[in-house]
């Protein structure tokens, strides 16, 4: 429903005057961020990514519902009611819905000044967590720091293909590659090849060291840190646990600082 439209506007504006409170949650995005605009001139408003569903309550007692057709026929049919259960079963997914979303303010600024939206993301699937692995190496500008927990997670890594995706990173996007890692026999000889490009440094962890956690942290921006379910697995939908993805300042600056301090370590160490 346009809201905006006189007849409508004029409406909202008189309950309003009347002290009547008018929320609503809606998707903002670039295309429709003016009409959202006008629209916290009289509403609350709040943002949730994806909304399909429209559907309005009055004072608890009554809710509207339509559908949408096509997106050029705004309202082709609609229900008004007053059951009881409905109107509930609506007030409860509005409040659900309201409780969860972003208020307007800050989602227009986000889109009219580009910020980032800080997450912290948890990520149950292998297959998504190692999409996301790659994405990170693929799409970094500047630098990459890798911490793998054992040989045997970075060698998973190896039979997915990381060595290429790591040399096309350095060699044709010039990326700066930094590794800690715990060598042994069955990867010194790959730690060797990704040490002949100039752009790729490689660390050993020092032995007492022992690692739950592998790590990739893409330009300073980003972290995404793998858990270790059962090292023994060669398959990576087996041996990998839960993973954490953010792009939070804080969280992305503790890791680096925990990868700065071991590589420091390290470089001690082999001195």
């Amino acid at each position: 429903m346009n809201v905006t439209y006189d007849a409508i506007w004029n409406g909202f504006l008189q309950l309003k005057k009347k002290g009547v409170r008018l929320r609503t949650v809606t998707e903002i995005t670039p295309e429709n961020i003016s009409y959202v605009k006008k629209l916290m001139e009289l509403f609350e408003v709040r943002h949730v990514t994806g909304v399909k569903s429209n559907f309005g309550i009055a004072d608890r007692r009554e809710c509207l519902l339509h559908s949408i057709s096509h997106e050029d026929q705004p309202l082709s049919h609609a229900i008004i009611s007053n059951s009881k259960p409905l109107v509930e079963a609506q007030q409860y997914l509005f409040e659900t819905l309201w409780a969860n979303a972003i208020p307007a303010q800050y989602k227009v600024k986000e889109i009219e000044e580009g910020i980032r939206p800080d997450f912290i993301e948890t990520i149950r699937d292998p297959a998504e967590i190692q999409q996301h692995t790659f994405k990170l190496i693929k799409s970094a500008k500047e630098e990459l720091l890798l911490l793998f927990s054992t040989p045997n997670a970075f060698y998973r890594q190896v039979q997915m293909g990381i060595i290429q995706i790591l040399n096309e990173a350095a060699s044709n996007h010039g990326v700066n590659v930094r590794i800690l890692i715990h060598s042994n026999d069955m990867i010194i000889d790959t730690l060797e090849k990704l040490k002949s490009n100039n752009k790729i440094k490689v660390l050993e962890l020092q032995a007492f060291l022992q690692m739950k956690l592998s790590t990739v942290i893409q330009d300073r921006k980003y972290s995404l840190e793998i858990e270790d379910k059962d090292d023994t697995k060669s398959d990576i939908s087996e041996a990998t646990g839960l993973a954490t993805y953010s792009n939070s300042e804080s969280t992305v600056w503790t890791q680096s600082s925990i990868f700065e301090t071991l590589w420091t370590q390290s470089e001690l160490h082999q001195e």
